[in-house]
């Protein structure tokens, strides 16, 4: 990224947030190859390894139901509870608990090192794999509880989509009806959820180039994208929407199809899917920060180079930016000057 074109960021569309993601990955190979087999791609098997031991519980769980047995003399309903399907459920719940402790552990220096990374490229600094580090040991707490807030958002989102589908189900009963309805539902769930995981994804970011976290972050984020949410859809939709492809070979080919195909050729499909999730993890990672530069400059927030380089000094000098106003870091606004202290 060409630090002599801060002007032209806010008419960058979605194809050149891509191309200038890609051009920054390419020209900084050695970098992002560190970061890759540091997080990503640990971040990528979790992924994968999720999918499988997932339909490894859902299929137990189908093989032993709760039985519900209606009895028509009592008039009321019994329930047969079958215990090794509680046991089912208990162990899947652990496991996703466990899940999701990994996907923190690993999301967060994958983003703080990607953002860190793309910023110190844009403000020509010389930005080396310990420095990264560096900036991952000083901004994770942070990160960890907008992420943490970024999963219960999803999770809340999902439960209260079911409960509407739930709903819906429930109370039409005319298939074609039905059909359509549900149809509308989902492009309103998949459009919603695109929506979310963009701020979401922003509010990440803003966590760590910015003194802002968790609820905080983003409230910053929903207002950062407004008048650019087109752009910010047109690429997470691309870039989701390819994840899904990967995901949907993967299953059909690899967890569904042991039959017919030999293991080998099911190792290497899943290789090669497995490739591409860990380069659309990338993608994704660099895409976003480079979108937070464009909203940035769109809203006339200049991005200070100086007040920049200032900020991410602080983080690999031990130290703690404190302004003198209670304003948080906005970079390119009129702002007091940072004071630096050093940790002690």
């Amino acid at each position: 990224m060409n630090p002599t074109t801060t002007e032209d960021l806010k008419f960058l569309g979605s194809s050149s947030i891509f191309s200038q993601s890609f051009k920054t990955i390419f020209t900084n190979k050695k970098l992002f190859t560190q970061i890759i087999l540091t997080s990503i791609l640990p971040l990528t098997l979790i992924f994968i390894t999720h999918m499988q031991i997932s339909n490894h519980f859902f299929n137990k769980i189908e093989q032993n139901p709760y039985q519900i047995l209606t009895d028509p003399i009592l008039g009321y309903d019994t329930y047969d509870f079958d215990i090794s399907a509680l046991n089912t459920w208990q162990n899947f719940l652990l496991f996703k608990l466990l899940i999701v402790a990994l996907l923190t552990a690993f999301s967060v220096p994958s983003t703080a090192t990607v953002a860190f990374t793309i910023v110190s490229v844009y403000t020509a600094r010389d930005v080396t794999f310990p420095k990264t580090i560096k900036i991952v040991i000083n901004v994770w707490k942070r990160l960890t509880v907008t992420f943490l807030l970024t999963l219960l958002t999803l999770a809340a989102y999902a439960l209260i989509s079911s409960v509407v589908f739930f709903v819906t189900d429930v109370v039409l009963r005319s298939y074609h009806i039905r059909f359509f309805v549900f149809f509308a539902l989902v492009l309103v769930y998949i459009y919603g959820l695109i929506r979310i995981i963009t701020v979401l994804q922003l509010a990440n970011v803003i966590t760590v180039l910015e003194h802002s976290y968790g609820l905080k972050s983003i409230i910053k984020a929903i207002d950062l994208m407004k008048e650019k949410t087109y752009t910010a859809l047109t690429i997470y939709f691309v870039l989701y929407f390819s994840l899904a492809g990967v995901v949907c070979v993967y299953m059909a080919f690899v967890m569904y199809d042991t039959e017919r195909l030999a293991l080998t050729w099911r190792l290497m499909i899943g290789f090669v899917c497995m490739i591409f999730i860990l380069m659309v993890f990338l993608v994704i990672l660099v895409s976003e920060t480079v979108f937070y530069l464009v909203c940035k400059s769109y809203h006339g927030e200049r991005i200070d180079l100086v007040s920049l380089t200032t900020y991410l000094s602080a983080y690999l000098n031990d130290s703690t930016t404190v302004f003198r106003t209670r304003e948080d870091i906005q970079l390119g606004r009129a702002q007091s000057q940072p004071v630096i202290v050093e940790a002690i």
